[in-house]
């Protein structure tokens, strides 16, 4: 179809296109008649002879010719596209079936170094050594207790369980069950292809319903409900009673003789130790900065060419006519 069209609509352009040329020519000879009777000119009364010099006028007439300028033509062409459509593909697996798994294992090894021992070499020993610091008698030293001293006292009471006798326990215990299978080779597959069937399917009909009918609903019935009730149990206490404290007691201290003795006393100093830490430096980086650049495009557009076609007037020769005596020469 449109190997047919395409033939059909150059035809037409062709046409169109010399009918504008012609168009032109046809217009030309009533300009002609025009220029003729415009150049007629009579001479005076009264037997003078007047000559007419006859001028030549050239008309230009210009065409304007269109010039066809290629352009693109999109045209359908049908392909083959591949799909891929994924089916299942059954693979056969023991069962059961093997699954090896890796586990790390560290494993010490031992590598003998020399380490260089200097002779003789320094062995540091610490010696216990009884240090006398003499000590005042004992003071007294008061604890506030308050009066009355209150003693709360725990006092465990039984407390009744219903047990069923004997009890039974149920415990499950896993154990290993082999079943041999048989499994027949080759294996057979049996895979459902959906096939249509048509069946021949009558008009509706009636169906026959029943009109409802009496439904018996029992009544409700008493049901027990045990409901616990909170009550106070009273447990009893006794009133708080008094502890006996026994009052310090002087204790007896073998002092020797006080002698000069050095006392090494712990103070606490600060210890600068260096951590390391996390310290930001800036650094410059290139930012990539994009700007719109504008950049001309040649673009080809069709445009219409004008020609220049000189169109020549041809002299028309007049002949002598006399008027009444009257000579006129052209």
């Amino acid at each position: 179809m449109r190997m047919f069209v395409l033939p059909c609509l150059a035809v037409c352009v062709a046409m169109a296109h010399c009918a504008a040329i012609e168009d032109p020519k046809a217009a030309a000879p009533a300009d002609d008649k025009t220029v003729e009777k415009r150049g007629l000119h009579l001479g005076d009364y009264g037997g003078h002879d007047h000559h007419y010099h006859h001028h030549e006028h050239i008309k230009t007439v210009t065409i304007e010719k269109k010039v066809p300028v290629p352009y693109t033509v999109t045209k359908h062409v049908p392909y083959t596209v591949e799909k891929k459509i994924p089916y299942e593909v059954k693979v056969e697996v023991p069962q059961p079936y093997i699954v090896e798994k890796k586990v790390p294992v560290h494993v010490k090894e031992y590598v003998k170094v020399p380490v260089h021992v200097p002779q003789p070499y320094e062995v540091i020993k610490k010696i216990p050594i009884e240090v006398k610091v003499p000590v005042d008698k004992p003071y007294e030293v008061k604890v506030p207790v308050p009066q009355p001293y209150t003693v709360i006292k725990k006092i465990p009471y039984e407390v009744k369980v219903p047990v069923p006798q004997p009890y039974v326990v149920e415990k499950k215990v896993p154990y290993e069950v082999k079943i041999e299978v048989p499994v027949p080779r080759p294996i057979e597959v049996i895979k459902k292809v959906p096939v249509e069937e048509k069946y021949e399917v009558e008009k509706p009909y009636k169906v026959e319903v029943e009109k409802p009918y009496d439904v018996e609903v029992e009544k409700p019935y008493p049901v027990v409900v045990e409901k616990k009730v909170p009550y106070e149990v009273k447990v009893p206490v006794d009133k708080p009673y008094k502890v006996e404290v026994e009052k310090p007691y002087p204790v007896h201290i073998k002092v020797p003789v006080p002698q000069p003795y050095t006392v090494e006393k712990k103070i606490p100093y600060t210890v600068e130790i260096p951590v390391p830490y996390e310290v930001k430096v800036p650094i410059e980086k290139k930012i990539p900065v994009y700007s719109e650049v504008k950049f001309p495009v040649h673009k080809e557009t069709p445009v219409p060419h004008k020609y220049h076609v000189e169109v020549p007037i041809f002299k028309h020769h007049h002949h002598e006519e006399h008027h009444g005596g009257y000579g006129h020469h052209y």
